[in-house]
This record gives C-alpha cells, sequence and structure tokens, in this order.
C-alpha cells in the first residue's frame, strides 16, 4: 500500500516538472536571435569620417578620415564575445532541455547554473560597454576627453541599439533564472 502512493507521488512529481517546461523553451528561443542580433550588430560597427583635428591652441589644424570600429575598445570586445558565448550556450542548453524535458533535476540545476553565469556575463559586458558609450556620447571633462559621438552618429547609435538587444536579451535570461530556481524548489517542496 506504502509503495502505490509513493508511486503516485513520484508520478505526479513528474507531471509537475514539465509545468514550466514550454515556457523555458520560449524563453530560451526569443534569447538566441537576440544575443546574435547584437553579436552581428557590434560586430559590423565602423564608420568613417572627415574629423578636424586641432593641434593645440593657437596652432593651425587640418580635416583626416578618421575611422572608428568596435575593436578599437577591450568594452566592446568584451561585449561581442560576452553575447556569443550566451548564443553558443543557449544553444546547448536548449538541446538540454529538450532532451530533459524538464524531469531529471540534475540537467535543470546544470541548465540554471550556466544560466545563472551566463546572466552575469552579459550584465557585466553590458554594464562595460554602455559605460564606454556614454563617455562619447558625453564626453569625460575630468580627463579632457571630448565626445565623439556628434562625429561618429551612425557607429553610436548602431551600438546603441546592439546595447538593446543584449539587455533584452539579458532580462529574458533573468526571467529565465527565476522561472528556473522556482522549478527547483518546487521539486523540493
Amino acid at each position: 500500500m506504502e509503495e502505490s502512493s509513493t508511486r503516485e507521488k513520484l508520478y505526479e512529481l513528474g507531471e509537475r516538472r514539465t509545468t514550466g517546461y514550454g515556457f523555458d523553451l520560449v524563453l530560451r528561443i526569443l534569447i538566441l536571435p537576440l544575443t546574435l542580433a547584437a553579436v552581428l550588430v557590434i560586430a559590423s560597427d565602423q564608420e568613417t569620417e572627415a574629423v578636424f583635428l586641432a593641434l593645440g591652441k593657437g596652432l593651425p589644424g587640418f580635416t583626416a578620415d578618421v575611422t572608428v570600429q568596435f575593436q578599437e575598445s577591450s568594452s566592446l570586445i568584451y561585449f561581442l564575445v560576452a553575447n556569443a558565448t550566451a548564443f553558443v550556450v543557449t544553444v546547448a542548453t536548449l538541446i538540454v532541455s529538450i532532451a530533459n524535458r524538464g524531469l531529471r533535476g540534475g540537467l535543470t540545476l546544470l541548465n540554471l547554473s550556466l544560466d545563472a553565469v551566463l546572466l552575469a556575463v552579459l550584465f557585466a559586458s553590458l554594464g562595460a560597454a554602455v559605460d564606454v558609450g556614454l563617455i562619447a556620447y558625453n564626453g569625460l571633462e575630468a580627463a579632457r576627453w571630448e565626445k565623439i559621438c556628434h562625429a561618429f552618429q551612425r557607429f553610436c547609435n548602431q551600438a546603441a541599439a546592439a546595447f538593446a538587444l543584449s539587455a533584452t536579451a539579458s532580462l529574458l535570461l533573468l526571467s529565465l533564472v527565476i522561472v528556473g530556481a522556482f522549478a527547483l524548489y518546487r521539486r523540493i517542496l
């Protein structure tokens, strides 16, 4: 008698495990194009403009063609690598989620752990890139850095679009971590 009630509880638990499965898949599928688009947008971000360069106060200046590209900023390189990594890991965790179907707690915990690490990496890269973007947009008087977005508007706008894509992916990943943590919490009860 006791054995049959244990089987029934395990069966119910198996059904309960699949409750968040569809939402998990939807979030992972939505994260994929956002991180891939962020990578493609920032990787193609380059602009050349004729810029007047002053040699100093009272000295003549000259005009030169100046090219800006994402490779010149370590924070933008970090941003690109973080989003590319998020794309690849999300593909892997999507495959694990499909194979697992929410039934094995160990694989769910692995996915949750990877998602949490990715979330931290994405938020860190986004913070670093946005900080450099704000300096490019506003300048930094204390360091006597001039703003450059008035001269390189397309470059700055394209970077801002990549930041928005990555921020959206980060928020979806945060939702995924919350849903995964809640699903594991429910299994413990």
